[in-house]
């Protein structure tokens, strides 16, 4: 599993509520392996705050995408240019730290995987567990994934 699977997964875990004691158990580090990392992408990487700017993250993965590196490279290379940012935040605890990776791991998945058309856009919105075990179960009970059921009780709601 390449790093940015692993973070995606521990992002769609704890967008859907899932306990994540393995980000909070103990000190925040970025991961010691170095990511392969071309001068060429490197060169593509936002720097510094420009990691938190949507539009120069769009525009690196646009340019990676034109360039022909792979959606997991991108993603992992984003990731990896990230973490060292968050870590050196003093003010920042280790579980807000690991917050905030994940979080950008998420977005950035997001985005390096999204369509190709403007279609649909995907919103980030938080529940409260009992809310997220509520959908859970009735998502369960109609046989659709959570996010299926989200997608059709907001649709309804709009009519």
């Amino acid at each position: 599993m390449t790093s940015s699977q692993f973070l995606l997964a521990a992002a769609l875990a704890i967008g859907l509520g899932a306990a994540q004691p393995a980000l909070a158990a103990g000190a925040f580090e970025c991961p010691v392996r170095p990511v392969d990392q071309p001068a060429a992408v490197k060169a593509l990487l936002p720097a510094g705050n420009g990691l938190d700017d949507p539009a120069k993250l769009n525009a690196a993965v646009g340019a990676m995408r034109a360039q022909g590196v792979s959606q997991g490279v991108i993603i992992d290379n984003l990731i990896a240019a990230y973490c060292p940012l968050v870590a050196g935040n003093a003010a920042l605890s280790d579980a807000q730290r690991a917050t905030r990776v994940t979080r950008f791991a998420s977005q950035i998945a997001r985005t390096v995987y999204a369509l190709d058309g403007a279609d649909q856009i995907i919103l980030d919105v938080s529940f409260p567990p009992s809310v997220v075990a509520a959908i859970n179960a009735k998502a369960s009970a109609a046989g659709v994934s959570p996010e299926a059921f989200i997608e059709g009780a907001v649709a309804g709601a709009l009519k």
